[in-house]
């Protein structure tokens, strides 16, 4: 029996960052703040909570004095408040986040209306849309109704990193055909990983009799992977923890394909594929 382990798989640069960092300050710090979960993997969280992590609904609620940005980044008006507080602060935004909110800063200055492309409630989303004034934010094609009538000359187009690029062309296509003769400048936004993630998921989803997607169910990019596993290959399970690995009769499959979100710890993925490999399944190259 075969078995199919994507090349591209476990943490992303930026994921690795803020978890690294976060655990080398958790030997220094014995308690250390943060707003929201610093990635979106339950396991991840649970093990950095153990170890003196403090996750806060929002910056009112820290008592601390050390707070820690995560890799979804904030806004920056929360960033302005914390240090007015003279709290010490790590930022581990991902630097491909920290880059759209320049670019969104920048362009508000000059003028720009700007759209958000992805999920309204996000927390990526949530943080790109306070380094602006003129924001709209727009999810799906009904959403192109909040730009219907705008008296605006200059536009600006950012997507969330982790949309499936063809999905951000299509929406991108939309807008201009709504707000035709205005100057569109359309930012390429979506984080080369997670399109690489997608490809390779497309070909071994192709391959194999079953596609075990391993990742957190908060995770947008997982989530992705999942569905475009799932059009191709009915079997697709989705496995978060190990209990997850119960719905597999394995019996029933002769290749399995392994593939992961970007805040997937490899201690999870390793452990995975060493059950698989105990129910007789051979990894192939």
């Amino acid at each position: 029996m075969k078995l199919l382990i994507a090349k591209n798989i476990g943490f992303c640069f930026g994921v690795k960052r803020a978890v690294e960092t976060t655990e080398k300050l958790l030997e220094k710090i014995p308690v250390l703040y943060t707003v929201g979960d610093i990635v979106h993997n339950p396991l991840v969280m649970e093990k950095l909570k153990k170890k003196g992590l403090v996750v806060c609904n929002s910056t009112e609620e820290i008592k601390g004095e050390y707070f820690l940005v995560r890799s979804h980044g904030i806004s920056k008006n929360e960033i302005e408040k914390l240090k007015k507080t003279n709290k010490k602060i790590f930022d581990m935004t991902c630097p491909f986040v920290k880059r759209i909110h320049y670019w969104v800063e920048n362009l508000d200055k000059k003028g720009y209306y700007i759209i958000i492309i992805g999920n309204k409630n996000h927390p990526e989303v949530l943080g790109i849309k306070g380094y602006g004034k003129k924001i709209d934010v727009l999810e799906k094609k009904e959403d192109l109704k909040k730009i219907k009538g705008k008296k605006v000359d200059k536009i600006a187009i950012v997507g969330q990193t982790t949309l499936n690029f063809k999905n951000y062309l299509g929406l991108v296509e939309n807008i201009i055909k709504k707000m035709e003769g205005r100057e569109i400048l359309i930012l390429n936004t979506i984080c080369k990983i997670t399109e690489e993630r997608e490809r390779e998921a497309i070909e071994i989803a192709k391959k194999v009799d079953a596609v075990l997607v391993l990742g957190g169910k908060e995770s947008s990019n997982t989530r992705k992977l999942y569905k475009i596993c799932k059009k191709i290959c009915k079997n697709t399970i989705y496995v978060e923890k190990f209990l997850d690995l119960r719905k597999i009769y394995y019996n029933n499959f002769k290749s399995i394909g392994i593939v992961s979100g970007t805040s997937t710890p490899y201690f999870f993925i390793d452990e995975v594929v060493g059950i698989l490999k105990k129910n007789k399944y051979k990894e192939v190259f």
